[in-house]
């Protein structure tokens, strides 16, 4: 059962990068990188977590310094984590934990819960 608090941070999620995307594309010259994420967040959101994954990692190696790089990165430690491979989720999870500044810590939050779900589905 999802609970009200997840239901929350799901809600201010989409509100966040849907204020994200109206301010970054006014700027044309990010148009690459919406699309890549665009891409992989379509194929994220149909479950296709292999190709997904490809998209977040060319986003994070080609668009290190914008707004959504923290962001990729929990959706790709997410990939890996659904892909069952623990451990490289485990350690994604981590480096969004190590980078979420300011308004990233809803990422921080969001991949602590995910590294408990993780270390408590191995047991």
């Amino acid at each position: 059962m999802i609970n009200k608090k997840f239901k929350t941070g799901i809600i201010a999620l989409f509100f966040w990068l849907t204020l994200v995307f109206n301010l970054w594309s006014d700027d044309t010259s990010s148009a690459p990188a919406m699309n890549t994420y665009n891409r992989a967040v379509q194929l994220y959101e149909s479950k296709n977590w292999d190709a997904a994954k490809d998209y977040f990692h060319q986003y994070l190696a080609e668009y290190s310094d914008t707004p959504l790089y923290v962001t990729c990165l929990y959706y790709l430690a997410y990939c890996y984590h659904q892909l069952g491979d623990k451990q490289q989720a485990i350690l994604l999870y981590h480096k969004v934990i190590d980078q979420a500044k300011g308004g990233d810590a809803f990422w921080a939050d969001m991949a602590q819960k995910r590294i408990e779900e993780v270390l408590g589905n191995s047991g």
